[in-house]
């Protein structure tokens, strides 16, 4: 019997392959700009935590804490890149890869339980906190005109996630690796010759949890090829499937430039 995971995946494939027979409609346009069908961007700035609460097992067996109370609370720098593909006027296929991670060392106030693991309270513990992610999306432009361009479509999220404990030679550690489909948004409205306000976000609630990455940003064309962006993005999101309680939330004020080509 197929799993929920991978029916999700022939649905959303068919989406696709359906809305890619779809014959666009014309729509006024600068030529030179369409032949432009790759571009790439690289993106960094500053993230900070605003939470990030584990419960590993989510049973008596564990303890619920913060990573973020016992981890240093300034900003750290982040990066992301995505490369977007145009293989039609109104198609798009986009990948990304975002790494997010965090480290430091605190104490606990009480006892806590982990991954099998004990740790005592006051005593010094390191921890290792890491996101990962890799990302597919599709998005058909729905809309446009010379102001506005709007795209909606489907992500295919894989996040490496891992939590790790250390504290006088005891090490605990709870990985995982999962499939999450999102649906996915984008908004472009040109304020200005050369200037544009760029809204971002995929997104999904479902029962064993939610994801949302948001971002909001100003774009400048430096020329026809070239842009600079910045802004702040939003991730937010966890699990809580009954085995595992994880739930963060990331703050991040960004810069980036593209290349389109």
């Amino acid at each position: 019997m197929l799993t929920v995971g991978v029916r999700r995946t022939v649905a959303l494939s068919a989406v696709i392959v359906c809305l890619l027979g779809i014959e666009a409609q014309p729509a006024a346009a600068d030529p030179e700009a369409d032949a432009r069908r790759f571009q790439i961007e690289f993106e960094t700035g500053a993230i900070w935590q605003g939470r990030n609460e584990i419960h590993i097992p989510d049973s008596s067996a564990g303890t619920r804490f913060s990573l973020a109370d016992i981890q240093d609370s300034t900003p750290i720098v982040q990066r992301r890149v995505e490369a977007t593909w145009h293989p039609g006027r109104r198609h798009a296929l986009r990948f990304v890869y975002q790494p997010l991670g965090f480290s430091g060392a605190g104490s606990f106030a009480t006892p806590v339980l982990f991954a099998g693991g004990s740790f005592a309270p006051g005593a010094p513990v390191e921890s290792d906190y890491k996101f990962d992610s890799y990302r597919v999306t599709y998005r058909y432009l729905f809309y446009e005109s010379s102001t506005w361009r709007v795209s909606a479509g489907a992500t295919a999220f894989i996040r490496d996630a891992k939590v790790e404990l250390r504290q006088a030679g005891s090490t605990a550690t709870d990985s995982n690796v999962g499939f999450v489909p999102l649906l996915s948004v984008n908004a472009e409205y040109r304020f200005a010759p050369r200037w544009m306000a760029v809204v971002d976000v995929d997104g999904l609630v479902a029962p064993q949890g939610r994801a949302f990455d948001a971002a909001a940003k100003i774009r400048h064309d430096l020329t026809d090829h070239w842009s600079v962006s910045a802004g702040y993005r939003t991730f937010e999101g966890g699990v809580d499937n009954g085995e595992r309680f994880a739930f963060g939330w990331f703050h991040f004020a960004v810069v980036s430039i593209g290349y389109r080509y």
